[in-house]
């Protein structure tokens, strides 16, 4: 037998909390992502990452999936038109009631694409294991190890995990105009560690992209800012007006801006868990998904 690595018992919890506590990027419930539902999709779209996304993802013997923090179905809807079920996940009822016209104009009916008004901390009562559990850009970072555990516990064969690979959402532009110290929010990094603490090698990838939307005043442009950050100062607002006049504009009028994304993807074969160190961490779990072949504790 061998002992606890030195590693093992590193408080990634306690560190996270204090990054999580100092970043300038806040957790934001479902009233503001049911504000933000409406812009989801504007500028130039998820289309490029969906697909590096996608072929990624390893879907042999895979035949259902649960992806949670499914927001407007950008992996949904195309994971469901290629396996027999999806359940598909959010806290956001305007994020939800989207991803049904979505599906609909995509031909995905409820017999593929099963939707559920759920977040990270419920319980996903009725919620069945999946061969595949996915969260793609969703991850709450208020409880990172238990919800690690739960993507873990409803697989059957493999997870998959999309997170920011650098600590800010905020193009190098946007930052320079604000000029200020801001503290990142914890990345990629720290689910990598905790899954190893865990048992669990991950697999890394990392996917760029582009991220941006249109605006149609600098009012917008700034409260997106604001969105992200909290409370602006008057010459914080005064640089992003500026840089708002000087964004190109598409063919209906509205500003375009766009930045720079990577995204790091974490995949996992659940069958190659070290149970022994899995189940160190077993006071993080909650109940068993009805139908799991696995108990309280293992892998």
């Amino acid at each position: 037998m061998l002992e606890a690595s030195y590693f093992s018992e590193l408080d990634l919890d306690g560190l996270l909390a204090r990054e999580r506590e100092a970043s300038a990027f806040g957790s934001r419930g479902p009233a503001a992502w049911n504000q933000r539902a409406g812009r989801k999709g504007r500028g130039g779209g998820d289309s490029a990452y969906v697909e590096a996304l996608l072929a990624r993802l390893n879907l042999e013997g895979v035949e259902t999936a649960l992806d949670v923090g499914c927001g407007t179905g950008n992996v949904a809807v195309p994971l469901a038109r290629r396996l027999r079920r999806v359940e598909a996940l959010d806290f956001s009822e305007e994020m939800l009631r989207r991803l049904r016209e979505r599906a609909a104009a995509a031909g995905v009916g409820e017999e593929r694409l099963g939707v559920r008004h759920l977040a990270w901390a419920d319980e996903w009562e009725g919620v069945a294991p999946a061969d595949l559990v996915l969260c793609s850009r969703a991850m709450d970072f208020g409880d990172l190890r238990r919800c690690l555990r739960k993507m873990h516990r409803y697989a059957r064969k493999r997870c998959a995990l999309v997170l920011h690979a650098g600590g800010t959402y905020l193009g190098p532009d946007v930052l320079k105009a604000l000029d200020r110290t801001i503290h990142p929010r914890a990345d990629y990094i720290y689910a990598v560690a905790m899954l190893h603490q865990m048992g669990i090698c991950c697999s890394t990838a990392f996917l760029p992209s582009v991220g941006g939307m249109s605006y149609g005043s600098a009012e917008e442009f700034v409260e997106s800012v604001r969105w992200r950050l909290g409370e602006l100062g008057a010459e914080e607002v005064r640089r992003l007006e500026e840089l708002f006049a000087g964004l190109p504009k598409g063919e209906d009028g509205r500003a375009e801006y766009s930045h720079p994304f990577c995204w790091a993807l974490l995949r996992w074969e659940v069958g190659e868990t070290d149970e022994e160190a899995f189940a160190r961490f077993s006071r993080f779990d909650g109940a068993f998904p009805e139908g799991s072949d696995r108990v309280a504790g293992k892998a």
